[in-house]
């Protein structure tokens, strides 16, 4: 099973990555260096399908930007946020004032589909930008590739290190292009007994999404679990609340989950709900049958706080 890191453990990088975004990168004035970088990316979108854009032969490094650096430059002038999740995810929820560069189909190897999005992107721009995807990994990289190949000035160029999931974890604001409705009737759940979920712990294809209150996450939870807190939702009835902390099953891949509540029903169901109309492959989801109360039952050993 995967286990993901905290939003609060820093990625380590190494010479000139940590250089790139150990502290809030300075703007740049438009200097000749910088001015020939746009002239070339503004060619490039000129030239349209006419320019021979090729895709890099390896992956460009990235240089990443923390959640508090980003943030102090929300304001800033010199910096445009680019959100290349897919265009649904931005619709739920997004940083304030990031606009939407869908680069799904470059993730899946359409590089002239990225081309063509990072083109428009970056017509008649020079500016530093800070780019966002799911968890600061393939979305991220398949843009930092396309802007690379484009010929704009990649020292101008930032992941927000963690993605998404960071900001929304660090409790950062969000904002909304759409308001998610909850379904009109409960989705049907599909249940995994304790000792079926026991067998995929060290399964790479499986995670578990623990919904209860992070209090109680804390306490104690199965190993490897992430924590999704969907109390808003059940004791709140706010089923907007629960989208955010449901986010992270965005980045997963298509994983199969394990939804974990006290007892396999309120916060389970919540969460199925959330899953189905967020466009999850329902197939892929589970809830634990008898929750967290069943599993420690019979596995009082394998539980973590």
């Amino acid at each position: 099973m995967k286990k993901f890191a905290s939003a609060a453990l820093a990625v380590l990088l190494a010479g000139s990555m940590l250089a790139g975004c150990g502290s809030a990168p300075a703007s740049t004035s438009a200097g000749s260096a910088a001015g020939s970088a746009a002239t070339a990316a503004g060619s490039a979108a000129e030239a349209g399908s006419s320019a021979a854009i090729t895709a890099p032969a390896e992956d460009v490094a990235m240089n990443y930007i923390s959640v508090d650096d980003a943030k102090a430059k929300l304001d800033d002038a010199d910096y445009v946020f680019f959100d290349v999740r897919k265009a649904e995810d931005y619709a739920t929820s997004h940083i304030p004032g990031a606009l939407s560069y869908d680069m799904d189909a470059a993730k899946e190897g359409d590089f002239e589909a990225g081309v063509a999005t990072m083109s428009q992107a970056t017509q008649d721009l020079d500016k530093n930008i800070v780019v966002i995807c799911y968890s600061g990994k393939k979305y991220a990289q398949a843009a930092t590739n396309t802007l690379s190949a484009l010929g704009y000035d990649m020292s101008k160029v930032y992941t927000l290190e963690g993605g998404f999931k960071a900001w929304t974890e660090g409790g950062n604001d969000v904002e909304a292009s759409e308001e998610v409705a909850a379904p009109a009737e409960d989705v049907a759940m599909n249940y995994i007994s304790p000792e079926d979920t026991k067998a995929k712990l060290d399964d790479d294809t499986y995670t578990i999404i623990d919904l209860r209150k992070k209090a109680d996450y804390d306490a104690g939870h199965i190993p490897g679990a992430i924590s999704a807190d969907l109390d808003g939702v059940v004791s709140g009835g706010d089923f907007s609340s629960g989208i955010v902390p449901m986010q992270l099953a965005k980045r997963l891949d298509g994983d199969n989950i394990i939804l974990v509540c006290y007892s396999g029903k309120r916060y389970a169901q919540a969460g199925t709900n959330i899953l189905s109309v967020t466009g999850y492959d329902m197939s892929k989801v589970y809830t634990l049958e008898g929750g967290f109360k069943a599993w420690s039952a019979a596995y009082p050993d394998d539980v973590e706080a």
